[in-house]
């Protein structure tokens, strides 16, 4: 159930002083409370059976619980699809279910009058990132929603007052390793927001199909510039040209970076491994012109950022 989202502390690291950049809180699924219902949820987080409607929270199904198969620590969030005639969807979030019928005119929201309710997140982290594992049943996939915004917002609603969204779709098929995902926000406001919204599900929403089943564990935002080896955007260089995508990146590890390029709704559109201290070409003639978001990992640093591929 949602808890008050405290500012983090001031650190001191290496004998200078830095503010913590905003956090999600119980990101691992280690803390669990008595929300009133048959099975404890995560501390911070709720599902369709603490929502704002009495009458249907005891129809509602239980389509979560604690798994001890944990990527890091003692727990992680299991999610499950149930049901016969009406699927129920395996899902969390750190705001308020609405549930009603028909399954369609359910959503979920920001309580901005109830701290039990809202997460405030007043920065700008680049992306949001986490581990996962999954087993969907045939035509069925998991999901990972953030929206950062102003004021009141319901998923799905008007979108008036985003300032920005993260979706990412969990493989369609068998994943037994835990594996990580990043998510790179797209942003559609200059403005900082107010809360975020997060949705976890193993299922595709009123589409899901029973028996598909996903783990998640250590949610994260990540921000360019607070990684370990503290690299500027300055050292992460990308440009279009001649079909060929072109980056550079400077680092004092001389490591691997996973690269991925997204499309605007999040969608993994090409992935492979480029290397640090060395002039990356990859070759995008296949791909449709378009603005796209290019997301590099290393064990130690994430960079995001847009690119314009126009031919």
């Amino acid at each position: 159930m949602k808890t008050f989202f405290t500012s983090l502390l001031l650190i001191f690291l290496f004998t200078s002083t830095t503010i913590c950049q905003q956090q999600i809180q119980n990101p691992g699924f280690e803390l669990w409370e008595d929300a009133g219902t048959s099975v404890d949820e995560p501390t911070d987080w709720s599902s369709i059976k603490t929502s704002d409607d009495p009458f249907y929270n005891n129809l509602a199904p239980v389509v979560w619980g604690k798994s001890t198969d944990a990527h890091t620590g003692n727990y992680s969030i299991s999610l499950f699809n149930v049901g016969s005639l009406v699927i129920a969807t395996g899902t969390v979030s750190n705001g308020r279910y609405h549930t009603q019928l028909p399954a369609d005119s359910s959503y979920v929201f920001t309580d901005i009058d109830n701290d039990q309710w809202h997460s405030t997140l007043t920065e700008r982290p680049d992306s949001v990132v986490g581990w996962y594992k999954c087993n969907p049943t045939v035509g069925d996939f998991g999901t990972v929603k953030f929206v950062l915004h102003t004021g009141l917002t319901k998923i799905p609603g008007d979108e008036s007052n985003y300032i920005a969204s993260a979706y990412y779709e969990l493989p369609s098929e068998l994943v037994t390793e835990w594996t990580r995902f990043s998510i790179p926000f797209v942003y559609s406001s200059s403005g900082n927001p107010q809360y975020f919204l997060a949705i976890l599900t193993s299922g595709n929403g009123v589409n899901a199909v029973i028996g598909s089943t996903a783990l998640f564990d250590d949610l994260r935002f990540i921000y360019n510039g607070s990684s370990v080896n503290e690299l500027s955007q300055n050292s992460f260089k990308t440009f279009f040209q001649n079909n060929m995508l072109n980056i550079e990146i400077e680092d004092n590890t001389s490591e691997p970076y996973s690269f991925e390029l997204h499309d605007i709704n999040g969608r993994i559109i090409h992935s492979q491994t480029i290397l640090s201290k060395e002039k990356n070409r990859i070759e995008v003639s296949h791909i449709p012109s378009g603005i796209y978001i290019i997301v590099a990992t290393s064990s130690n640093n994430t960079f995001t950022k847009k690119v314009l591929i126009n031919r």
